[in-house]
């Protein structure tokens, strides 16, 4: 079998794996989700920019399905495979990222987001370095007006892959808790992007921990 096959198998049936595994999983998890009243003074038709970390998104991704949310999803072969499993799942997916088509991406998804679709970011993604806000979000939030809803995402009982966000995986039959943080709405001449960065990366360290004090689970920032 050549090679050019082989990844076409692969790019097929890699995503197809993903989101029957993520559907499965999502079903025997427990899932408790709290402080989501924080939106019920809002508009039904207000768009949110939802952060939570990319290690996180196992659960999230199954849980905003069908919302026709956007996702910005990067231009690498994982970005692909992402790409399919969102898709299926009714997300609007928008590519690039910052190294490839990031500028071009960024301002499609700002043109989007003001049209009134929320979506969802993971600040640390695509590659890294886990924990760490870049300031891509910053930016759309600012470029929108948006409010910014910072997501704990907690698993008691979990497999944690040796990759650079280390991924989450749920075990069957545990628990996980969800918490909407505060929203967060900055205003652009309050102080610097870097300094807004940083302001919502302990918004969201501080929404991750009490997921995981819910838990009982030592605290993974």
């Amino acid at each position: 079998m050549s090679k050019r096959i082989f990844d076409r198998i692969k790019l097929f049936l890699y995503p197809l794996l993903f989101y029957i595994l993520n559907n499965i999983s999502n079903k025997w998890t427990r899932t408790e989700v709290y402080g989501k009243e924080k939106l019920e003074g809002l508009s039904g038709d207000t768009p949110l920019l939802y952060a939570f970390w990319h290690g996180k998104l196992w659960l999230p991704v199954y849980y905003f399905r069908g919302l026709d949310y956007l996702v910005l999803s990067s231009l690498s072969r994982d970005g692909e495979y992402m790409t399919r499993v969102l898709k299926r799942y009714g997300y609007q997916i928008i590519r690039g990222s910052s190294s490839r088509g990031g500028s071009r991406a960024l301002l499609a998804l700002i043109k989007e987001i003001k049209k009134g679709n929320s979506a969802f970011i993971t600040p640390d993604g695509p590659t890294g370095p886990v924990y760490k806000v870049k300031p891509g979000i910053i930016y759309l939030q600012e470029k929108t007006g948006v409010p910014i809803v910072p997501l704990g995402v907690a698993i008691k009982h979990k497999k944690v892959f040796n990759s650079w966000d280390r991924l989450n995986f749920p075990l069957p039959g545990t628990r996980a808790v969800m918490i909407f943080g505060e929203l967060l709405e900055f205003k652009p001449d309050s102080c610097s992007i870097e300094e807004r960065a940083v302001l919502l990366e302990e918004a969201l360290n501080r929404v991750q921990k009490k997921a995981e004090e819910l838990l009982e689970i030592k605290y993974s920032g």
